[in-house]
């Protein structure tokens, strides 16, 4: 169990740190905090290990699910990654055992775990006891660390959703053929200091880790406060009431609760004094921390100016690199949309030419770039980089900052506009045309469209709006369609996507392995094999 020591350590070295040195030999079991306000360190720790490491961080392992999808288009170029991996659907296949993406990615979110569970051990403790952490409270101390210990929940239940969302099958409402039921990863929610529980852990089943996001995210809910001031230069890193609304949304989506999905995104999108569409498409993703926000943006990563922690990945998934490329194609990246995708929206024609419906959608103009293709200096097509017309991502890399080619711009993990199309998505499945058609136009006219009428709807149309308006956002595309039992085609099937399958419900092998890491040290995995 080397890797959980390893994973415990770090996650109190942190919080440790930014407190007083009471990490001694005399009092090894205590907590490192000896008040409220040094509590308030312990939040920043999950915070924090959310962004990982440059390449190797959980932003960057859910975003690069992007590839698996039928909106991407391999380019023939990759680093030293998994990137054709993604777009050959390898999953199981897949034997995960360098410094990369997804094993960083696996790393981090335990680190987040470790770092929620130690404080929220001592809250709990002294909730059971009926007792305050900290001497001499006041009741504004209280306040606080109920509000911490709200973030605390919601870090956690962030963490374990973005693990089952590559670690184990899509949870399945019917459970077809048990799928629920089987076991993937350690769930722990609590803090554990004995080593024969750190090495002898047991692994849950897809259901219960499903059930325990769901139980933190409501627990979090009832002590959040509704906004707040948090002293960040950014307060929307920092969770408030509506953040874990919307989260819980997104889960209730993907496990097919949609009734509660659409309550939920109701609360939200009625709090018009904290969140609205931006006017501005690319506000949300051209801002750094110290800057402000879109009110879009429900919940971000926020990067200061000097971070070398930004996640890089975006790089290999779209037109704007991170290593000093800003307003050229990048030339480590891995894919564009697809043409088939490019089609079923209507942006490209069969020629692979910019269609008139792509030329009027603010969307195009401003988070994508068509790319007609390099050529040699006779004017011939360049084989060696980007010879053909394409569409690609140019959500990232957007910050302020020339000096650092706006590197470090902030990421939008959840915004408004996904909220109002999973709720136009539930509302035209109750056939409830009228508020479907309501919530799909507010996104197309933000966008300079035309509105649709509710004599035209229909589920491609809100489909395609998704496509346009999320596209490249946290694996957006491939969780969508799971979370609607719906096929997820090959896109354009060439190479090895041609060799690879539709991807069909309950989608029972569309997840990765394990890294080889957790499972020559963890012994629980040692006897989920025999």
């Amino acid at each position: 169990m080397k890797k959980i020591f390893a994973i415990i350590a770090l996650g109190l070295a942190l919080t440790a740190t930014s407190c007083k040195d009471y990490f001694t030999l005399e009092r090894p079991s205590q907590y490192p905090w000896q008040s409220a306000s040094e509590l308030e360190m312990a939040v920043r720790a999950p915070y924090l290990y959310y962004v990982g490491a440059a390449w190797a961080n959980p932003i960057g392992a859910c975003f690069n699910r992007f590839g698996e999808s039928d909106m991407a288009r391999f380019t023939g170029k990759q680093g030293d990654s998994y990137y054709y991996a993604y777009w050959a659907r390898s999953y199981k296949k897949l034997v995960l055992e360098n410094s990369k993406e997804l094993e960083g990615g696996f790393e981090y979110l335990y680190y987040m775990v470790t770092a929620c569970n130690a404080p929220l051990s001592l809250i709990e403790e002294c909730e059971k006891a009926k007792k305050d952490p900290f001497p001499d409270m006041t009741q504004a101390d209280r306040d606080l660390v109920q509000r911490i210990k709200g973030e605390l929940l919601f870090c956690r239940a962030f963490a374990y959703w973005n693990l089952a969302r590559t670690w184990c099958p899509p949870y399945d409402s019917a459970n077809t053929d048990g799928i629920n039921d089987t076991k993937h990863f350690v769930l722990r929610t609590t803090y554990e200091s004995s080593s024969d529980k750190l090495k002898n852990p047991e692994l849950a089943t897809t259901k219960q880790v499903y059930d325990q996001i769901v139980a933190d995210l409501k627990a979090a809910i009832n002590v959040l406060p509704e906004s707040y001031y948090s002293g960040d230069n950014n307060n929307r890193m920092r969770v408030n009431k509506y953040a874990a609304k919307a989260l819980l949304a997104r889960v209730c989506f993907s496990m097919g609760n949609f009734s509660e999905c659409k309550t939920l995104c109701d609360e939200v999108i009625a709090q018009t004094e904290l969140y609205a569409l931006d006017p501005d498409l690319v506000a949300p993703f051209n801002k750094m921390s110290g800057q402000g926000t879109s009110k879009e943006v429900i919940f971000e990563i926020a990067y200061s100016s000097s971070s070398d922690r930004y996640d890089r990945n975006p790089g290999i998934m779209g037109y704007a690199a991170y290593n000093g490329n800003r307003g050229k194609m990048c030339g480590y990246c891995a894919f564009s949309m697809s043409y088939y995708g490019c089609e079923k929206i209507g942006w490209l024609d069969a020629q692979h030419q910019v269609t008139s419906e792509a030329q009027k959608d603010l969307r195009f103009q401003n988070l994508y770039v068509y790319h007609e293709g390099d050529v040699t200096e006779t004017g011939e097509p360049d084989k060696s980089k980007y010879p053909e017309p394409a569409i690609y991502l140019f959500k990232y890399f957007r910050g302020p900052t020339p000096t650092d080619n706006g590197r470090r711009a902030n990421r939008p993990i959840i915004r408004l506009a996904d909220l109002y199309l999973m709720r136009a998505q539930i509302s035209f499945m109750n056939n409830v045309k009228d508020e479907a058609v309501k919530d799909v136009n507010e996104i197309r006219t933000r966008a300079g469209l035309e509105p649709v009428k509710t004599d035209t709807i229909t589920e491609e149309i809100i489909e395609n709006e998704r496509i346009k308006e999320m596209l490249g956002e946290n694996g957006d595309r491939i969780f969508w369609l799971q979370a609607l039992h719906k096929d997820i085609p090959l896109g354009d099937a060439i190479g090895d996507r041609a060799a690879a399958s539709v991807l069909k419900y309950p989608y029972k092998d569309c997840y990765y392995n394990i890294p080889v890491f957790e499972t020559l040290s963890n012994n629980a995995y040692n006897e989920s094999s025999k």
